[in-house]
């Protein structure tokens, strides 16, 4: 592995982890409710989908980590059509955002091959 490869992976990983855990232990301690904008609720999952875009768009590694771990943190809550604060902190979307995070993990080369293909 080149030292470049080896400090983008690092960076990318340790940017996803921040955010998932981050966001996580900040959600617990301060259950915050989602803005409605024009009877939609917006949750963190689509700042992530438009950090995840606009990392690709602008080139920036750092946005993209953090919309994918924005993104990441949410889609077991999604997936199990949470709608409470105890939803999103229940065993099943715990389990999942672990097991979501632990598969980017494996699979971070393929979301930098599509970050550096952008470029």
């Amino acid at each position: 592995m080149h030292p470049e490869d080896f400090f983008m992976t690092s960076y990318f990983l340790s940017v996803f982890l921040f955010t998932v855990i981050v966001t996580r232990i900040f959600l617990y301690f301060h259950p915050t409710p989602s803005p409605t904008i024009l009877g939609f609720r917006t949750h963190h999952y689509l700042y992530g989908i438009i950090g995840i875009i606009a990392g690709l768009f602008f080139h920036s590694l750092t946005i993209y980590a953090i919309g994918l771990g924005l993104l990441v943190d949410e889609l077991t809550f999604i997936l199990m059509r949470g709608t409470t604060h105890a939803d999103n902190y229940s065993k099943t979307s715990l389990i999942g955002t672990a097991i979501c995070t632990v598969l980017v993990i494996i699979f971070h080369r393929y979301f930098l091959i599509i970050f550096t293909h952008n470029l």
